[in-house]
């Protein structure tokens, strides 16, 4: 299991971030994929919480609206408990990000859209598969 600290999460070569431009309402922000770059690190911050993980993205903590995902700037109190299963068929640092209701994090198909929380996909072998877009490399930074 993952400890609390400062981690990147990435989808394949992607970031996984919030928007470096955004409005300057306190409305919900969106979490999106991003093309590699390294100028930036866009940290997040992992608390874990008991079985389960709050995801801090730029100081605003994480939750699924609907069928997305959004760092909270305010009403932080209503962020996702969410639990990081490792999936060590799909390498080092793979790991799936669902919700209490089994949906779970899945990336856009391009670089700029939001991530989608939906019901998972499992590939029916053992130990279990999972399409790529599901799967998402935490690593943690010293």
């Amino acid at each position: 299991s993952l400890e609390t600290g400062r981690y990147l999460i990435h989808n394949g070569n992607n970031i996984v971030s919030r928007n470096l431009a955004e409005d300057r309402s306190l409305n919900p922000k969106r979490i999106v994929l991003l093309e590699p770059t390294d100028k930036i690190q866009l940290t997040w911050i992992i608390e874990k919480s008991g079985d389960e993980y709050i995801l801090n993205n730029r100081g605003a903590p994480t939750a699924h609206i609907e069928d997305h995902v959004f760092a909270l700037l305010i009403h932080q109190e209503g962020a996702t408990k969410w639990s990081i299963e490792a999936v060590p068929r799909h390498g080092r640092n793979a790991y799936i990000i669902k919700g209490s209701d089994g949906k779970g994090w899945v990336a856009p198909d391009k670089a700029g859209e939001q991530i989608i929380y939906r019901t998972l996909i499992v590939g029916p072998s053992e130990p279990p598969t999972f399409p790529l877009n599901q799967v998402f490399q935490i690593i943690k930074l010293e």
